[in-house]
């Protein structure tokens, strides 16, 4: 065999033992760094895509931030510009204390026997025997909505305290003031 055949047939043994291999970008026409040696991130599958790790990873990392910007948009938007929650409903009126100062104390009175009623555009308080309104102030940041035809009243953090129709007592807590209005400053957890 003179030196073209025996070359020829080397090279065909070894293109069949490569056969299976991915190709290198040298291999395919020419390396990224410009002298036919492949670099990192240059195997390719056969169809000119790199292979699989460096495309998964970048998948990864862009499924990743998107998931993070959705994330941060839904909580801003779960949250007002003061960082309450955002609530549902129709907001109804009703009357709140400003904050309570520095070693203020809580009264232990329990409010009457009581339940929430929607009146108008408010939240009332009126005794659980069909008697008047009992005028209630709330504690600071509360506040009362109108969702789906049912009166509630929620806390500085969203959470629905008291609804339409609920008995109140032994859940309130506060003190009778000079302004005649019970004044709620602790609810009972359940």
């Amino acid at each position: 065999m003179d030196d073209a055949g025996a070359r020829t047939a080397r090279e065909e043994r070894m293109a069949g033992d490569d056969a299976d291999l991915p190709m290198m970008s040298s291999q395919a026409g020419g390396g990224a760094d410009g002298d036919g040696r492949a670099v990192a991130g240059d195997i390719e599958d056969g169809d000119g895509m790199p292979s699989g790790s460096s495309v998964s990873g970048r998948v990864i990392a862009v499924v990743l931030v998107v998931a993070v910007v959705v994330i941060a948009v839904a909580g801003f938007a779960w949250l007002d510009v003061n960082g309450h929650r955002t609530l549902p409903g129709d907001p109804l009126t009703i009357q709140t204390d400003p904050p309570p100062p520095s070693g203020f104390v809580c009264g232990a009175d329990v409010i009457p026997p009581s339940r929430l009623l929607v009146v108008g555009d408010s939240l009332t308080l009126i005794a659980s025997d069909g008697g008047a309104d009992i005028a209630v102030v709330w504690p600071a940041d509360y506040a009362a909505r109108l969702v789906q035809g049912i009166g509630g009243l929620y806390d500085p953090t969203g959470f629905l305290v008291a609804q339409e129709g609920e008995n109140l007592q032994e859940r309130f807590f506060g003190s009778t003031e000079p302004d005649g209005a019970f004044h709620v400053c602790r609810i009972a957890s359940d």
